[in-house]
């Protein structure tokens, strides 16, 4: 090899009483040795190899001297030349990563790592087949990606599911704001105006006497006058039952609007206020906190705006909303009771919901996190694993803490400031 271009293609001109000489320092360990091993003088040329080496690249010793840079991948063949190059230049410990193709066209992935010689001029070298630690690193990280994809999955069903729950319960009250409705108009007495209209046509040029004369007519007035207060009390409250209607319809109309709008976000990363992003997570589970008697407490404080993916961090709010108010159904107190605090921590800021509900028992302190571990009867065990998993893809954490049955749970969101920066 040149100074300027030293190809990997290393000629055996060394000496077969080197390599034998070679082979006598080495002794038993380098013939015996698991890992392939091999010798080079200053110049770059190999002058030995131990048999794991000729096994590692299927060669006979004399080819082990000469073809081994057949094998390197050609994609790496300009890269190792180069380094081999800068190695021999100066000598330091050094490490190489590199593929070889077999005539098959199989792929293998190597580590050779390259010293000085001790004893012995040029330089020893190591050989190690990565293969199946790349293989399984690449394994490893698909594995990884189907996670988070199966996480971000089933945090959009957590948030679909809560707005599923919202919009049932909202639409039962549409269902009772109709029936009533229908109801009052069933019942109405204007039929009695129309009684009263044809008793009147009846009379025809008689009206004036049947009205001064007749019993009947002269109860009339009276009558009109009670059945024209009982139509207004009649409109006023179907107007008012109308107006709760619409409210409601308004109401669906606009968590299905939320909804969209974080689909639509899904993966994006934009700069909010985190006390906004608390709102919309109970906006989507309002109706149910009314509905079972739940009182909110909202201890906000002042804190910076976070750029965050929207759509992750509300995944993990309504779930962790939603969980603390089963906890305090489940309760069955009187008092239920769901505070959620923001405040400032030295990762950025904290997101903590606190409920009175029925607490978390020691021994499932250790499990809460574990994919399909729950402890509802209709729970499928994806929501605080999903919610954990996308809180470490967001760059935070979320934790949990209990004194136990009867003393309700503490759920932490802890978020950055701004999100990790992406692994090369």
């Amino acid at each position: 090899m040149g100074a300027e271009s030293i190809p990997l293609q290393r000629p055996a001109d060394a000496a077969a009483s080197a390599s034998a000489a070679l082979a006598s320092v080495a002794g038993p360990l380098a013939e015996s040795a698991p890992v392939a091993i091999y010798h080079a003088d200053a110049a770059g040329n190999i002058t030995y190899t131990n048999p794991a080496y000729r096994r590692t690249f299927a060669l006979a010793p004399e080819q082990s001297l000469n073809d081994w840079a057949q094998g390197v991948h050609p994609a790496d063949r300009a890269r190792m030349e180069q380094a081999w190059a800068d190695f021999t230049l100066q000598p330091r410990p050094v490490r190489f990563e590199y593929r070889t193709q077999g005539a098959d066209g199989t792929i293998r992935f190597f580590a050779e790592q390259v010293v000085a010689a001790v004893g012995v001029a040029g330089f020893v070298g190591t050989i190690t087949d990565i293969t199946d630690l790349i293989t399984t690193q690449a394994a490893l990280q698909q594995t990884h990606k189907h996670l988070v994809d199966a996480s971000r999955q089933a945090g959009m069903t957590e948030v679909a599911t809560s707005v599923l729950h919202n919009v049932g319960n909202v639409l039962n009250s549409v269902n009772v704001s109709a029936a009533l409705l229908c109801d009052r108009i069933n019942q109405s007495r204007v039929t009695g105006l129309g009684r009263v209209a044809a008793l009147l046509q009846e009379q025809g040029e008689e009206l004036g006497s049947f009205i001064t004369t007749d019993e009947r007519g002269k109860r009339l007035p009276g009558y009109l006058a009670q059945l024209a207060a009982q139509l207004t009390a009649d409109r006023d409250a179907t107007l008012t039952e109308l107006a709760s209607l619409m409210q409601n319809v308004e109401h669906i109309k606009e968590i299905v609007r939320m909804q969209q709008s974080y689909a639509k976000l899904c993966g994006v990363t934009e700069t909010v206020a985190i006390a906004d992003l608390v709102e919309d997570s109970l906006r989507m589970n309002s109706v149910a906190f009314a509905c079972q008697g739940v009182a909110l407490v909202r201890e906000f404080a002042d804190v910076p705006p976070i750029t965050v993916d929207k759509n992750r961090a509300l995944q993990i709010l309504v779930n962790l909303v939603k969980n603390a108010k089963h906890a305090c159904d489940d309760s069955q107190r009187s008092d239920k009771r769901v505070t959620l605090r923001i405040s400032r921590c030295p990762l950025g800021v904290s997101i903590v919901v606190t409920d009175n509900g029925v607490g978390i028992p020691a021994q499932n302190m250790t499990r809460i996190f574990s994919h399909g571990f729950t402890t509802r009867k209709n729970g499928h065990g994806f929501g605080l694993h999903s919610g954990a998993l996308a809180a470490r893809e967001l760059g935070g954490s979320l934790a949990a803490a209990s004194d136990g049955p009867g003393c309700g749970a503490v759920f932490t969101l802890q978020l950055p400031l701004t999100p990790p920066k992406a692994s090369p």
